[in-house]
């Protein structure tokens, strides 16, 4: 699936929520997130082969599944997209055997490089996803005010409900977790 997403950092969670539902959204989901990363370490170069490529690799607990997700970036530039949607080519299964898993991960040299955790309520309407994250419910240490991720599939789309949600004035971004996390100054998860 090609994944267009942006991310609206700053948001009021309340007023966000009360937006969606009078517009007739529906929750999918309401609970903790966790995400770990795996990628396959070269020991000479102490690079992650995943990562160098543009790809990545995660296993997501969400309520009790565990889902694993391979993702490639798209080269912006190359394939002519626009320089202020994140573009993906994403690839998503359940996992019925989360431990089971992760040994044949490991069998075959995936080693788990990073993780995260994050509240997230989602939404959905008109074919768009709407995901709420708040980092400042699972641990109070983080200063990441909550943010809005919108995926769809235009990008004109993804504009008009920065419109629709009156967010014009919030800062829209492209990034992912680490550029949101050494932006807001806090450290990231490497194991």
């Amino acid at each position: 699936m090609l994944e267009k997403e942006i991310k609206i950092l700053d948001i009021d969670i309340k007023l966000l929520v009360e937006k969606l539902e009078k517009l007739w959204a529906e929750k999918t989901f309401e609970w903790y997130i966790h995400d770990v990363y795996y990628d396959f370490h070269d020991e000479d170069t102490d690079e992650l082969k995943m990562e160098e490529n543009k790809r990545l690799f995660r296993v997501r607990q969400k309520w009790n599944i565990h889902m694993y997700t391979i993702k490639r970036k798209r080269n912006k530039k190359k394939d002519g997209w626009e320089n202020w949607v994140k573009i993906a080519d994403e690839w998503e299964r359940e996992i019925t055997d989360v431990e089971s898993f992760k040994k044949v991960l490991e069998k075959y040299w995936m080693k788990e490089t990073r993780e995260k955790k994050k509240y997230r309520i989602s939404y959905a309407l008109d074919w768009c996803e709407f995901d709420i994250d708040d980092y400042l419910m699972w641990d109070d240490k983080n200063i990441i005010p909550p943010l809005l991720e919108i995926e769809a599939h235009t990008s004109e789309e993804l504009f008009e409900w920065v419109k629709k949600l009156d967010l014009n004035n919030n800062q829209i971004e492209t990034w992912g977790s680490r550029k949101l996390f050494a932006h807001y100054g806090i450290e990231y998860s490497w194991l």
